[in-house]
């Protein structure tokens, strides 16, 4: 038959899945600043560890220091495959067992609001970053809203790139 309307066979082939070519870049970049991140601070894991103490605290605290670079590294090869929604729930899951590491010293300490950029920091880390990325890791498992999940989970990584460059500008200006 060579008529115009699709038959029911060529009407059942979905059609491909859009590339996302610009999600996928924009996730491989955070994903390898994050990894960076994580690789910098996984030498502490080797090292002595009798600063970090004992209990429930220092558990989540090896958690997250082991899994940073590992859910980076994930990322990196999900957003590279094309699974953004992967990337973006392992990005989120970094940033969420970040917050689970700071409660510890949250619990113990209170918050340390003592200026006014540590009103933001603290403020940003314990209550912005969680409610952030349980949003971004929602919309990824609903197959929602992908881009602004992506827009999303960079905050955090942006934030903490900013402060990097910020500490790292006045050392330069100021000396150590």
């Amino acid at each position: 038959m060579n008529s115009a309307t699709p038959t029911a066979a060529e009407a059942a082939v979905p059609t491909p899945a859009p590339r996302q070519f610009g999600l996928r870049a924009v996730l491989i970049s955070l994903a390898i600043i994050e990894a960076g991140l994580g690789f910098s601070d996984a030498p502490t894991l080797l090292g002595d560890m009798t600063h970090i103490g004992s209990g429930i605290g220092s558990g989540l605290i090896k958690a997250h220091l082991a899994a940073h670079p590992l859910l980076a590294t994930a990322a990196i090869v999900f957003a590279a495959m094309g699974r953004v929604r992967h990337a973006i729930i392992a990005l989120g899951t970094i940033i969420i067992m970040a917050w689970l590491s700071d409660m510890p010293s949250v619990v113990a300490r209170g918050f340390e609001l003592k200026s006014t950029f540590s009103i933001v920091e603290t403020t940003a880390r314990v209550i912005a970053f969680p409610l952030i990325a349980a949003c971004a890791i929602a919309y990824a498992a609903h197959n929602e809203h992908l881009g602004r999940a992506m827009l999303l989970v960079s905050i955090p990584t942006l934030f903490t790139a900013v402060l990097l460059a910020g500490f790292a500008v006045s050392v330069m200006i100021y000396g150590f």
